[in-house]
């Protein structure tokens, strides 16, 4: 037994020296800059973006790692488009001896996608723009490629397969040109299993994203499948401010433009919840919102959008910012110290990059606003209101300002008087001339900002 047992501890270290050669060995390769210079090549090839990766390392129980990946903005100096930690590969080494290259997991860890629009405005991936990028063998002409040895032509090529896919602890960040965050989704994790066809299943979540800088969501998640190139979405879920977000919907990755269809709705969301932006001045709203959104269209080339959206609120009150409600004081316009919607609803029609409001309508115990037109997809405003004030309120006004205005000629409404004017300039800084169509020129000092500089400066 002792002669046989140092042979064979002796055979084992060998093995062992031979293993841990073969492991350094590797790592040299990898590491070496004509490797990672094929890495970065392929991954312009198969993407079609630049890639940058600091270092690349590989171990028997951890894989292959590649880490420090960045993807820079070609569109936006100073901006990654994507930054992760590390790119972990796991594969079997026994399927390598029958040409084949088993990935039992692909894990993408504390990635930063970070998509912002180009000066123009629109949504680009950062393509490789650098000519020499491109590998040499792409710039020759057909006839001129040299023919394969037939022991090349002989040769099969390692069959790829990947059984899972993992995503963890990352971000998404959607901003516009001017570096304004549209949406900041944190944490996310998404899990896998892939057959041998290629179609997935699996269950993304994220605990928190903030839409707009206004609306915060959390506990966001969904089981997907990936079927011949459709991603679908059957079950979405989360939380809105208490608000209930529920829907489906469906990528078909593999066609041009990549078609999608989504139907959303959110009930009881609590509008005292918002985060307003400071151009609302103060303003606060209360009450429940209920929404509908139906969304289909494709990304470019021959990029299209249609859709319908409704949005309904119960209980609703409107606070403006203390400086309008002196105003209503002076005035004794009750509704600008305070509003109880009676009624509060908006229809909405989405062609490509308009939005069309047809209408929003707002009615309180003694004035309206109606208000028709259209929001693009920078922001863009473009909208017509009338102003309906009630007789008696109508009439308080008048006397002060001795301004007159014609019936509002609203059945639902009679006696009514309306006051038209116009809603222009962003959704960022919003400009209207409702003061001055309502008071008149002679009334010094600004009113101030209110629902989006909804009066205006008189």
């Amino acid at each position: 037994m002792r002669r046989c047992l140092r042979p064979c501890l002796i055979l084992l270290a060998v093995l062992a020296v031979l293993a841990a050669a073969a492991v350094i060995a590797f790592n040299l390769h990898l590491q070496s800059p004509a490797m990672q210079e094929r890495l970065r090549q392929g991954a312009m090839e198969t993407l079609g973006l630049p890639l940058n990766i600091r270092s690349t390392v590989y171990t028997p129980w951890d894989g292959i790692r590649l880490r420090g990946l960045v993807v820079p903005d070609t569109a936006n100096a100073g901006v990654n488009f994507l930054e992760a930690s590390e790119f972990q590969i796991l594969f079997r080494l026994r399927p390598l001896l029958r040409r084949e290259f088993v990935v039992s997991s692909l894990c993408l860890k504390e990635a930063v996608l970070n998509w912002r629009q180009n000066p123009e405005g629109r949504w680009r991936l950062p393509r490789q723009t650098d000519a020499s990028a491109v590998p040499a063998r792409d710039k020759a002409p057909p006839e001129t490629a040299p023919e394969e040895p037939p022991a090349a032509k002989a040769a099969e090529p390692f069959r790829i397969r990947i059984e899972g896919m993992e995503i963890r602890r990352s971000r998404i960040l959607f901003e516009n040109r001017d570096a304004w965050p549209l949406l900041d989704a944190e944490g996310i994790t998404a899990r896998a299993a892939i057959d041998a066809e290629g179609n997935a299943r699996g269950e993304a979540e994220v605990p928190e994203a903030v839409v707009a800088g206004v609306v915060v969501a959390r506990d966001l998640g969904s089981p997907f499948t990936l079927q011949k190139g459709k991603l679908s979405l059957p079950e979405i879920r989360g939380d809105l401010s208490g608000g209930r977000l529920s829907g489906q919907g469906s990528i078909a990755v593999r066609k041009e433009g990549s078609p999608y269809e989504w139907q959303l709705q959110l009930d009881d969301f609590r509008l005292a919840d918002l985060r307003l932006p400071a151009s609302f001045g103060g303003t606060k709203f209360e009450g429940l919102l209920a929404a509908r959104l139906d969304l289909s269209g494709r990304n470019a080339p021959d990029r299209q959008v249609r859709g319908t959206g409704r949005l309904d609120v119960s209980g609703g009150k409107l606070v403006p910012p203390p400086h309008l409600q002196e105003i209503g004081r002076a005035l004794a316009i009750r509704e600008l110290r305070g509003m109880d919607l009676q009624a509060a609803r908006a229809e909405l029609r989405i062609e490509d990059d308009f939005i069309h409001v047809e209408p929003l309508w707002l009615r309180a115990e003694d004035l309206a606003i109606e208000m028709r037109g259209t929001v693009t997809r920078a922001g863009k405003l473009d909208l017509t209101g009338r102003l309906l004030l009630a007789p008696k309120s109508a009439a308080q006004l008048a006397e002060r300002t001795g301004r007159e205005w014609p019936a509002a000629g609203d059945g639902e409404l009679p006696g009514y008087r309306a006051v038209p004017f116009k809603v222009t300039g962003t959704l960022e800084k919003p400009e209207s001339n409702l003061a001055s169509r309502l008071l008149g020129g002679g009334v010094g000092g600004k009113i101030g900002e209110f629902f989006l500089n909804f009066l205006g400066n008189p």
